[in-house]
């Protein structure tokens, strides 16, 4: 008996070319990165990793870092923005920067990654992997979708809403998006363009924590994301599905904090966490990712 039931593909090499490059922020870019005849498998909010390795311009930084670490630099690992109905793999990368009392190292890939990747530049990806994306049977365990994200944590969940919508799955999406500024805001004319083509489908909230909102659609806030406006927002908690994205304690720093008996600050993920908890909702019904 033959078996003809469709695999996913392994986790694969691909050669990639920078088809178009576009500003998001002040500190960040998109790349849209032509892959060619290849399957574009994967599904919405996974990521690609790029091995640092392969730029010959970063080859004594790298030796250099990697006598001080003692091992070798691993690649790095980006979101995809993209949906896979989309011609393009879509990736957004924050210029990182080092910052001394607070940085442990000199970023390596986010800087060129960010700057100097022009259109025509050609690179190596691997993918396609991660597990933060909708079950296969989302539709039986919810109806509504709450996004809790800050920064750039907002990459994989545009992929999300935007593969959501284009599949006309029925799910109800609500953004909580936290920025500084209204100029740190990823995606800011796609987010109102899809909001005001599926204003059933999608709710989107602006939270700034450094300015007042002015001129910022569809809505806006002062201050940070709470339990008030997550509760603001949700119908029946029990037709919930959690996904959030954004900054959280890295391991480094979980291992430093455990070196002095102390415990790490929470960050982003771990409050927004903490605070579903106490609203009722339960582990199973939460996709956390974080970035740092």
């Amino acid at each position: 008996m033959v078996d003809d039931t469709p695999r996913r593909r392994k986790v694969r090499e691909i050669q990639a070319v920078v088809a178009e490059v576009r500003d998001e922020t002040h500190d960040a870019a998109s790349l849209l990165l032509d892959i060619g005849a290849e399957e574009r498998d994967y599904k919405a909010g996974q990521f690609i990793t790029i091995d640092p390795h392969q730029f010959g311009f970063l080859e004594q930084v790298i030796a250099y870092l990697e006598e001080i670490k003692g091992g070798r630099e691993k690649p790095r690992a980006y979101s995809m923005g993209s949906a896979p109905h989309e011609p393009h793999i879509l990736i957004t990368v924050k210029e990182e920067r080092f910052w001394p009392g607070e940085s442990k190292y000199p970023p390596v890939l986010s800087p060129p990654l960010s700057r100097h990747c022009p259109p025509g530049t050609e690179l190596t990806i691997s993918g396609f992997t991660g597990p933060y994306t909708l079950p296969e049977d989302v539709t039986q365990k919810a109806d509504t979708i709450l996004h809790l994200c800050a920064g750039s944590g907002i990459v994989p969940n545009f992929g999300l809403m935007k593969d959501s919508l284009h599949r006309g799955d029925g799910l109800r999406h609500i953004l909580l998006y936290s920025s500084k500024t209204r100029g740190d805001i990823f995606y800011y004319e796609q987010f109102a363009a899809l909001a005001a083509a599926h204003p059933e489908r999608l709710s989107i909230v602006h939270s700034l924590t450094r300015e007042d909102p002015v001129d910022v659609h569809p809505a806006s806030r002062r201050g940070r994301i709470d339990a008030d406006l997550i509760a603001t927002h949700i119908r029946d908690l029990s037709r919930c599905l959690v996904y959030c994205c954004g900054p959280g304690v890295l391991p480094w720093e979980r291992k430093e904090a455990r070196a002095a008996g102390t415990e790490p600050a929470p960050k982003f993920v771990e409050t927004m966490i903490n605070i579903l908890h106490q609203l009722g909702f339960e582990k199973g019904q939460i996709k956390q990712e974080s970035w740092g």
